[in-house]
Order: C-alpha cells, then structure tokens, then sequence
C-alpha cells in the first residue's frame, strides 16, 4: 500500500493548513517465529473502522501463514525481516506512512475505538507526542482475566528506575510519527522482551506521555511465559542496563540520584530485615540469645516499620487478647451468680445441648478388660474462676485426675483397675470437674442460670 497524502486540508489566513481529515495511522505488529496467533491482532485494528489506516506485519520468519487475512483487510502490509524484534521494528518504522504510530504484538489486541480516542489526543502542536491508555490482560483465547496492568507515567525518571516496576503498558502507548527519528532506531542488542523498555526510555526522554485514562488495548497473559520468566532476575539486569544509557553525567545529581534509588533497591532493606529476624529467632530458640543480638539490632536500625509488623504488633496482639481474657475473668469473679444456680450443682446427667455441670454420673459397658477410661470433650476456660480440673471415678473407687490448662477440645485417659473376678460389665463412671460457670446471657440466651463445666464428646470404658 502506497502513503496516501492528506486530503482536505484549507489554510486560514495564509497560516498553518488546519486539518480536517483523521490522521493516517499506522499499527506494526512484528511476527516471528513461533509467535501467536495473529488472526485476532489483524482483526482488532481492522475492526477500529478508522477512515486512514495502515497495519504493517514485519515477518521474521513465522511457519504460520496470513491466509486470507491479506485479501480481507486492504489496510494489512506485509514485509519481510529476520534480523530480530528490534531490526524488524525499526524496517517497519521506516516503511510507516501513518502520522501516528504504535506497536502491537501479535496476539495483542485494540479495544473497539481505541484509535479514535488516540486520533483526538495526539495533537503536536499542542505538545501531544504520545498518548497512553490502559491496557488489559486476557488470555490466549481473548477472554479478560481479571488483571489490568498497572499504567501509569509519572515521569521520565521513573520509567528509568525500572526497579520500582514498570508501569508502562506498550500496546497501549501510541506517538506521533515526528516523535521517532527523536527517538532514534532500536538496539539489536536488546532481547525482544526488553525492546519495549527501550522505547519507553526514548520516548519518555523527549516527551510527557498524555495519559487517558481509557482502557485501549488488551494484551495478551502467557501464564507459563509471563510468571515463570517475566521477574527473571537476568530480565531485570537488562532493563537496568538500557536504565543506565540515559541517566548522563556522572556530574549530574539526576544520575547520582538514580545511582542512590537502585542502590536501596538493591540493598533490599525490608527483605534483609526479615532474614535478620528469621535468623535471631532460630539463635534464640537454639539457646543463643547473645548471638541473636546482633542481627535484631541491625534489622532494627535498618527497618523499624518491619521490627514494629514482625516483633511489635504480634506482642501488642498478644498482650490485648490477654488484657480481654483477664477483664472478662475479673468481670466473672464479680458478679454474683444466680441463687437459682445452686440447685443446678447436683445435676448429673448431661444436659441436651451436650453440656455437663460439675458432676457427671454415667453407666457404661465395659469393652474389652476394661483397664482404661476415656473422656473427651470440649471447655471454654474464660469464665472459670479457678483451675479447672477433672477427675475420674468408677464404680466408687477414685481412679485419676487431669488438669487442663487451655480452652478447645481435650481427651483424657485414666488408668482403671478391675478385679479378675469381678463379672460385671456395666460400670458406674463418674467425673467431676473442680470448676464451674453461669453461662453469660449475650451467649447462651436469656436466663440459663444452669452450672455449667464442660461439653460432652464420649465417656468410654475400654
């Protein structure tokens, strides 16, 4: 496809021809082998119905065909480049004819008036050379997945400090074509993962992006490729060194303070506090508290927000979870307990919700020799006003006792003794607990003035 020439432009006053016609765009996707399909790419800037527009497809070697794809869409071009991403892309800006430019990936796609949008933003002579939009990710079958990239442009000094992330989404960043010989050609040196980065670097040096905050493309989530591959340490280590083409003279405080950013990046304060005390915390617990010192005292210096989340908070957690405990005890002690309760003391069956009073008198058969009993339950300890302990009778004779020392689920084994000669199989098991309460009303309902000591799981004779 030929450049078409700008059609209707009038002049007033002799000036500057005012336009009156959509700009020509121009959308280059590179193709290389390997790569995604690139059906829904070609169909999505297609379906933007833009008046002037030109897509380019820089072959690289792909064993996948265009099809009809070339006869269906007039606006589609394609030439032919296998010296890479970056020699592919900067044949392809050199072959461009649109007023606008912008890359897209293969497997990227437009949203439905993107560059209708971009067309109304991009303005040069008001100082708008790149605009960008947001972008979001969907998977390979172009459903959204629910994750949006976080764009954002503060500065050209961010997009530098790479290390902070970056928040540049490329499909959805778009310039005008003067912008690019600023910018210069791409460097074959630089992996296709890291060219987008460069570009940022370029564009962001001679220009402020103008940022709509409209979602504009979609870009497509490897997940095998984006999570195991994009955070790779050696990706990183790249974007810092392109990073580091544009900070200039060592002369210059801009360069010093990007040298001081990646510097605490590097140091990686809250992560080294951390292993600091992960590693007193083990000194400690292997007996070696003077050892311990040292690395609590560093991460201290270092990083006191993460000694106050780690150390503090769980301590200050633990003191006010024993300040309730203790003033609902105290609050228990206080208050005076029903007269109605007293009756209650005798009852020695287990109540129909399970619950047990001081006293419980049950007949059990023996199974087996029957030289163990077994009592499981559950107690809540907040409002026993002294320890609580049970113990275990059968048939009359005092065979052990048990103290439990915190609240949830206990089972308790006593050690019985039966004559040889003793034939019976049914046994009166007995056990009483040393502590009881009234249940509160806001937790049991209105006027349960029972004595209450334990939930009943099982009380066996084995």
């Amino acid at each position: 496809m030929s450049a078409v020439e700008p059609e209707g432009e009038v002049r007033k006053g002799g000036g500057a021809p005012l336009r009156v016609s959509p700009p020509r765009i121009t959308i280059l996707t590179p193709w290389l082998d390997r790569a995604p399909s690139i059906a829904a790419t070609v169909e999505s800037v297609a379906e933007q119905a833009h008046p002037d527009l030109e897509h380019i497809v820089i072959d690289g070697g792909s064993t996948d065909a265009l099809g009809g794809l070339l006869a269906r869409h007039p606006q589609l071009r394609r030439i032919y480049d296998t010296g890479g991403m970056a020699s592919a892309l900067n044949h392809g800006l050199q072959a461009a004819t649109g007023e606008i430019c912008a890359i897209l990936n293969a497997g990227d796609t437009l949203v439905p008036g993107a560059l209708a949008r971009v067309a109304a933003e991009i303005d040069p002579a008001r100082g708008r050379h790149v605009v960008m939009g947001r972008s979001r990710f969907i998977d390979e079958d172009g459903r959204f997945s629910g994750v949006e990239h976080p764009s954002r442009f503060e500065s050209h000094r961010r997009v530098l400090e790479v290390w902070k992330g970056y928040t540049i989404p490329e499909p959805a960043v778009f310039w005008a074509r003067e912008a690019w010989p600023a910018s210069g050609p791409l460097d074959d040196a630089v992996t296709p993962a890291s060219i987008g980065y460069q570009l940022s670097c370029d564009l962001s040096r001679a220009y402020r992006f103008t940022v709509v905050d409209e979602v504009l493309a979609a870009q497509r989530f490897d997940p095998e490729f984006t999570l195991q591959r994009a955070n790779r340490p050696e990706r990183l280590d790249e974007r810092v060194r392109i990073s580091r083409r544009y900070w200039g003279s060592r002369w210059r405080p801009a360069y010093w303070r990007l040298a001081l950013s990646l510097a605490r990046y590097r140091f990686d304060r809250t992560g080294r506090a951390r292993r600091w005390l992960r590693q007193a915390r083990e000194r400690r617990g292997r007996r070696r508290a003077l050892a311990a010192v040292a690395p609590s005292v560093g991460a201290s210096v270092i990083a006191p927000d993460v000694c106050v989340a780690v150390v503090v908070y769980p301590l200050l957690k633990d003191a006010a979870k024993w300040l309730i405990r203790t003033a609902v005890q105290l609050w228990t002690q206080s208050r005076r307990d029903p007269p109605e309760s007293a009756q209650y003391l005798a009852h020695s069956d287990v109540w129909n919700d399970g619950w047990a009073g001081p006293r419980l008198i049950v007949t059990r058969t023996r199974s087996g020799d029957g030289r163990v009993v077994r009592v499981l339950g559950w107690t809540d300890l907040t409002y026993m006003t002294k320890p609580f302990v049970l113990t275990a009778w059968v048939d009359g004779e005092q065979v052990g006792q048990r103290r439990i020392d915190r609240s949830g689920n206990f089972a308790l084994e006593f050690a019985v003794w039966i004559p040889a000669d003793d034939a019976r199989r049914e046994h009166t098991v007995e056990v009483q607990a040393s502590a009881w309460f009234v249940p509160p009303h806001r937790l049991f309902g209105e006027r349960d003035v029972r004595a209450l000591s334990w939930r009943v799981g099982d009380v066996r004779l084995e």
